[in-house]
């Protein structure tokens, strides 16, 4: 199982926590580029641009079973368990209610304002890119995961 963070709006900060909240809420997590390659699974991480590979990684690397911190304005929002493949769709659909093309199902295990239930006591998580996995054990992220993680029953 690998542990990852990741943000779920566009390029509209002041839209951050509707669309993160629509998304859990249908059940999936995505991303989507401003200049988009297209299915993922077609491209070499190195024909993507070198600010958004970490986004191949959401095709290629995930796996079902991981762990995603999803965060919103820099603090954790809910904590969800990878149940599904990429995917990928030319378009959005409305009728689908997510903003982005590429995507994974997932299952919400618990939201953080339920974790944690006093707003003075949140723990701030910085995160000025969409999407990375996390491989040090040490840091605020993977710590948090794996304490929630616990307390939930993971």
């Amino acid at each position: 199982m690998v542990y990852w963070r990741m943000q779920l709006h566009p390029s509209d900060s002041a839209q951050s926590v509707s669309h993160t909240m629509k998304s859990l809420g249908l059940g999936y997590i995505g991303l989507d580029f401003a200049d988009p390659p297209g299915d993922l699974t077609d491209f070499d991480r190195d024909n993507i641009p070198a600010g958004q590979r970490d986004y191949w990684e959401f095709a290629h690397t995930m796996s079902e079973g991981d762990l995603v911190l999803v965060i919103a304005h820099h603090y954790p929002c809910a904590l969800v368990r990878v149940s599904g493949p990429y995917n990928y769709i030319r378009a959005p659909h409305q009728e689908l209610g997510v903003w982005f093309r590429h995507f994974r199902r997932v299952e919400v295990l618990s939201y953080y304002a339920d974790h944690v239930t006093n707003p003075a006591k949140w723990e701030q998580t910085k995160m000025t890119d969409t999407i990375s996995v996390l491989h040090t054990t040490t840091s605020k992220s993977f710590t948090l995961i794996k304490r929630w993680a616990s307390a939930v029953g993971v």
